[in-house]
């Protein structure tokens, strides 16, 4: 699945396995095929993805973002 990151200072396009995210209703994970949904995310929380290779990310998003999923893919604005 492709995640897309953008921030107001760059953009980062990886390929995942799952994402892991932090929402006011609790915690989710999306892999592909998920369920075409728009996430709102929690301030000061983790977000943690695993590439294709194994190696697991994890930030820390301070303010927060927006995340769109579709069947293929999942996009991340930062704000």
């Amino acid at each position: 699945m492709i995640f897309k990151i953008y921030s107001p200072h760059e953009f980062q396009e990886h390929e995942v396995v799952w994402i892991e995210i932090n929402t006011p209703e609790g915690n989710f994970i999306i892999q592909k095929e998920h369920v075409p949904t728009i996430f709102l995310l929690s301030p000061e929380k983790e977000l943690i993805f695993r590439y294709r290779t194994g190696k697991q990310e994890i930030r820390i998003l301070k303010e927060g973002g927006i995340l769109e999923v579709t069947r293929s893919s999942a996009t991340l604005i930062v704000c």
